[in-house]
């Protein structure tokens, strides 16, 4: 599920979140996972998440680790897809 913590889009329904990709290629970790109620904003910051309720009430979710997740790339000229000769 694709979700934006831009801190106006509300949350379409209660999640439970445990990781979550920053950008393609990075990752960030709660710890305890957190229960984000449906309605509520959430808007990223690098340290934790701000999570805001439709009444205005806000709180810190902290992030326990981020990190970079790697990707293995095939060596250049191999090919992924079959030779047809």
């Amino acid at each position: 599920m694709r979700l934006l913590f831009d801190g106006t889009t509300p949350l379409p329904r209660l999640l439970l979140l445990s990781t979550f990709l920053v950008s393609p290629d990075f990752e960030a970790v709660l710890n305890p996972p957190a229960f984000l109620p449906a309605g509520h904003r959430v808007t990223y910051h690098p340290t934790h998440l701000t999570v805001s309720s439709p009444t205005g009430t806000r709180h810190a979710v902290p992030i326990a680790d981020s990190y970079w997740l790697c990707h293995r790339r095939p060596p250049a000229g191999n090919s992924t897809a079959t030779d047809r000769r």
